[in-house]
């Protein structure tokens, strides 16, 4: 063989190697609030105001654009994580005002999920999934399922403290909405379980590893809501055979000492 187009063609198959193809974990930096967030879902306090977005939601099969954006911004004190979701939506819906254990998956109306998995080990994940009436959906994975994984639908964040606005007429599908928010706040002293070898609160420069999800579904005439009009997507992309549930792929977040506050030009 020719030495150059030898080089060429090995250049091609390391390039098109699973190693070099394979998904970036996306990072992001959690600063700290500036003074008291209200979970209210309108995001006005200078904390929110100067926390950066994260990138934009991806189809998490793929990676490919979604027809309705979401991002989120993340802060943190002594005792929350906070998480914003912000998703563009004409249609916001949900049915369910309190769930249930024993009831069908939350996330068959619309929803925004977390999944946090603080020291990455897949091991005692927890999951939890909220809609626009603030019914909550709260379990934890001893691992995922694909795994033979199990979930436990009797652990109860129950100091998770929720706010949610729409941008337009909720439940009203002649009426064409803007956007909805989802506020979270994560109490550290109730995730601490999960990792009993790192300090809750974190302590900056601490990472975690979770994932951000949403479930979007739009609705027919009759009120229904056909595969070609769901949208699921994630902050991190994931694996179609598994799901949401691939630890391995969730982002990271670094806790920081830095202040969200507006930069000086």
């Amino acid at each position: 063989m020719n030495y150059r187009w030898g080089i060429i063609l090995l250049t091609a198959i390391f390039l098109n190697s699973p190693v070099v193809q394979s998904q970036t974990v996306r990072e992001y930096t959690v600063k700290r609030t500036p003074g008291k967030i209200v979970i209210d879902g309108k995001l006005n306090e200078p904390g929110w105001r100067d926390a950066e977005l994260t990138e934009p939601f991806v189809i998490y099969t793929d990676g490919s654009a979604p027809k309705f954006p979401t991002q989120a911004k993340l802060l943190w004190d002594d005792d929350y994580l906070y998480i914003a979701f912000i998703m563009t939506d004409e249609d916001v819906w949900a049915k369910t005002v309190k769930w249930e254990k024993g009831d069908t998956c939350l996330c068959l109306e619309e929803v925004a999920e977390v999944f946090i998995d603080p020291d990455g080990d897949g091991l005692n994940y927890m999951e939890i999934e909220v809609n626009p009436l603030k019914a909550v959906m709260d379990l934890t994975l001893d691992i995922e399922p694909s795994k033979n994984g199990k979930g436990n639908l009797d652990w109860d964040l129950a100091g998770l403290k929720i706010g949610v606005t729409v941008d337009g007429k909720f439940n009203n599908q002649k009426a064409k909405d803007k956007k909805w928010i989802c506020e979270l706040a994560f109490p550290f002293k109730e995730m601490a379980f999960s990792a009993p070898s790192m300090s809750f609160p974190p302590k900056s420069g601490d990472a975690w590893r979770l994932n951000l999800y949403r479930y979007d579904y739009g609705r027919d005439k009759a009120g229904k809501s056909p595969e070609n009009l769901q949208e699921l997507t994630a902050w991190n992309q994931t694996d179609k055979k598994r799901g949401f549930h691939a630890p391995d792929k969730f982002g990271k977040v670094i806790f920081s000492r830095q202040v969200a506050r507006m930069q000086k030009p």
